[in-house]
């Protein structure tokens, strides 16, 4: 038995998804479920009840979580102490924002990151905004970029910034000689939006109710 196994075996727990739990260990599913076994015959018990189709532990697989999770805190407690020693940062920092964010505006700010920190992994995942916050509840990843974000008492949100709205068009539109354009100008314009569930698409279609504006969606995607 390895403190690796017990360490999946907690997020396994915690997410309740042999997928995810495979995404935070950076191993397949079939990896997952061969330590869960592994873990089963060295302790002769059965830790997790599989004709359930809700994910259920069994008072053994509750018994072994809990003392899991405390040698697991332990290790990680003692491995951080160790790199302090050392006067080394390490680890990896999970995170998962929308693709916006992720492909444009994240990568200066990891390559500065990493020239501080370079015995850091920084591991990226692009999501759609609900997966974002699914991932951060579930521990998939330490801190999910999100635009327009919901508050929830489970989850701490940390404000990035504010930009200006941009109006983006083709160079021959007429529009595209003004430097600044009214809302009322866009009446009636065809319009390529994000999909229906995007927060930043609920936000635009907020602020064209409010102005009584009423635009005419020809396309619509799942990220910038």
């Amino acid at each position: 038995m390895q403190i690796e196994s017990l360490k999946v075996y907690c997020d396994l727990t915690e997410t309740e998804s042999f997928t995810k739990a495979a995404q935070i260990n950076h191993i397949t599913q079939s990896a997952v479920s061969q330590q869960i076994s592994s873990l089963e015959r060295q302790f002769k018990a059965l830790l997790i009840e599989r004709s359930k189709k809700k994910f259920r532990l069994t008072r053994e697989g509750e018994l072994l979580y809990q003392a899991s999770k405390e040698i697991v805190q332990t290790y990680e407690r003692l491995h951080s102490q160790l790199q302090e020693l050392k006067d080394i940062i390490s680890g990896t920092v999970r995170v998962a924002t929308i693709y916006s964010v992720g492909l444009h505006d994240l990568p200066p700010y990891i390559k500065r990151y990493l020239k501080s920190y370079p015995t850091v992994n920084v591991h990226v995942e692009y999501r759609r905004a609900n997966q974002v916050y699914e991932d951060v509840l579930g521990n998939v990843v330490d801190l999910g970029i999100v635009s327009y974000p919901v508050r929830d008492p489970k989850l701490e949100i940390v404000p990035l910034r504010k930009e200006p709205m941009a109006l983006i068009c083709h160079p021959n539109h007429p529009l595209a000689r003004t430097k600044t354009v009214k809302l009322s100008a866009l009446a009636g314009q065809k319009f390529v939006a994000f999909e229906s569930d995007i927060p930043t698409r609920r936000a635009l279609d907020k602020v064209f109710r409010e102005h009584g504006v009423h635009v005419v969606p020809v396309m619509e995607f799942d990220n910038v």
